[in-house]
């Protein structure tokens, strides 16, 4: 990993390596996401929308095998330490998220990973962002060799590639 400038308009302290911002700026961003996400209301009415339409997903749309490995316990633990570890944080946008509005998401796809309970594949996408990756996914697989660039797309590529998508809608 490179050190690049704090991502903070006017900050041009470098960044330790992984991080977006330097250590001044990146506790004020962590705090602003924090009021964010405090203030967003999850209606009683969307919830039950929402465990319904997750109900027939599963029942009839999704594949057994995935099915059967988002509901084992050994993914709720890994799922909600990820959840945890990134503060609701969007891995792609650095916007907050709330509680109906992520998911965690392997960076290189579950069949493709050698271990897909590895959290260092694993980030918090908005339920958008991860919408456009599934398709940008589904464009590479369905190209020659698409399977191997796949296996070997890093985060940082991600995270261009779904801000790109964003500028350009």
């Amino acid at each position: 990993m490179r050190t690049h400038e704090c991502y903070q308009r006017g900050c041009h302290v470098l960044c330790k390596p992984g991080h977006d911002w330097c250590s001044k700026h990146e506790q004020l961003h962590k705090q602003e996401q924090l009021k964010r996400l405090a203030k967003y209301h999850q209606t009683d009415q969307y919830k039950q929308y929402h465990k319904q339409w997750q109900r027939e997903y599963n029942k009839y749309d999704r594949d057994p095998i995935a099915n059967k490995f988002y509901h084992s316990p050994q993914w709720t633990k890994v799922r909600d330490y990820v959840k945890r570890r990134d503060l609701m944080i969007d891995g792609s946008t650095g916007r907050a998220l709330s509680d109906h509005d992520y998911i965690v998401d392997h960076i290189i796809p579950r069949r493709y990973c050698r271990d897909p309970y590895d959290a260092d594949n694993l980030w918090l996408l908005s339920r958008r962002q991860h919408n456009r990756k599934t398709q940008i996914e589904q464009a590479i697989e369905a190209k020659p060799n698409g399977v191997n660039k796949l296996k070997h797309i890093s985060k940082k590529t991600w995270k261009r590639w779904l801000n790109e998508s964003i500028k350009n809608d």
